[in-house]
């Protein structure tokens, strides 16, 4: 397998999934990819173009992550080559042209040296994430990161100041209850700059947190106004961009649903269909053949009937499967049984 064999978490549909679901829960998040791992360029295309569209739509992802492989001791992969620093450095450029200069393109600075961080700026780099003097890259403990007072000469060389920041971006921080939940609101003003939403030169202290019970309420009572007077007097709900995307992703997904409707059974093969469900050993001739010539939409109706006289037969528990060929120009002569023309 390849470096993700038996990571089920590392499914590209699973992965697509959680970030759909926290773009729905208005969560600012972080993803990025990998390079070097055995990809090849157009799958690194294809993620890049996934969280694009992912973030178009709903507008959380805070920052991307591109991270160049390195081999580890003692891993499966520890004899693999490192990732080569110009196809790392060429997917880091890609990455800023495709996201827009919006998004947060960051890369491990520990990962590589100065010459190289100064390349990572200058192909779109602008966050090097949680690079910290008191603790330890935990995925990469055997690379020290660098100094800040080294990060920050390197970055000026650059014609940039690092600044600090919180674990959400500024823009984030600034955006309000829409994307800060209420009962952290409190912890991210104590540290957060109120006018950039930079972190704040102050050192912090721990407040005490504990989720407050649900007030007492006896039910809204406004409703008759709510719905059919302030409702009505605007065309759309006043969430909907954070609740379903903007107009032009609410486009896309619409041709994509209709791209998927059903297409229309042809009178014979519904009659054919039924007469099976009824008793599948009793249909005519004519009535196999339209089931065995079906296409389209009406062949996805003859594989689930297919498929519930499985489940009925023997249920969902399948320990074997016994194949047979339908062939007409293949005859057997020698009777073995050793294969399915016997």
């Amino acid at each position: 397998g390849l470096a993700h064999y038996g990571s089920p978490d590392k499914d590209p549909a699973v992965r697509l999934r959680t970030l759909t679901d926290a773009g729905r829960l208005s969560i600012p998040f972080t993803t990025g990819l990998l390079v070097g791992i055995g990809e090849t360029l157009a799958e690194r295309a294809d993620t890049l173009h996934a969280i694009r569209k992912v973030h178009k739509e709903f507008g959380h992802i805070q920052e991307v992550i591109v991270q160049n492989f390195r081999a580890k001791e003692h891993t499966a992969m520890a004899a693999t080559p490192d990732t080569d620093f110009e196809d790392f450095l060429a997917t880091v450029a890609v990455a800023r042209l495709v996201l827009g200069p919006k998004m947060r393109v960051q890369a491990p600075p520990n990962l590589v040296s100065r010459a190289e961080c100064l390349a990572l700026i200058g192909a779109g780099v602008d966050d090097w994430g949680g690079v910290s003097p008191l603790t330890p890259d935990h995925v990469n403990p055997e690379r020290p990161w660098p100094a800040l007072d080294e990060l920050a000469a390197v970055t000026a060389e650059a014609g940039y100041d690092l600044v600090q920041r919180l674990t959400a971006q500024p823009a984030y921080v600034q955006a309000g209850a829409g994307w800060i939940d209420p009962r952290v609101r409190g912890h991210v003003d104590a540290l957060a700059d109120p006018a950039t939403g930079w972190a704040r030169d102050v050192n912090p202290v721990g407040l005490v947190w504990q989720e407050p019970d649900e007030a007492q309420s006896a039910g809204r009572v406004d409703l008759h106004a709510a719905i059919d007077t302030d409702g009505r007097a605007s065309a759309t709900r006043s969430d909907l961009e954070s609740a379903f995307g903007d107009w032009e992703s609410i486009r896309d997904k619409v041709h994509e649903l209709a791209a998927r409707a059903p297409e229309r059974v042809d009178t014979d093969v519904l009659a054919a269909l039924r007469s099976a469900e009824r008793d599948p050993a009793g249909c005519s001739d004519a009535e196999y053949l339209a089931l065995a010539t079906a296409d389209g939409a009406a062949l996805d109706a003859v594989a689930a009937l297919a498929d519930s006289l499985r489940r009925d037969t023997v249920g969902d528990d399948v320990t074997f499967v016994v194949n047979r060929n339908i062939n007409f120009t293949n005859i057997c002569y020698v009777g073995c049984r050793f294969c399915a023309f016997a």
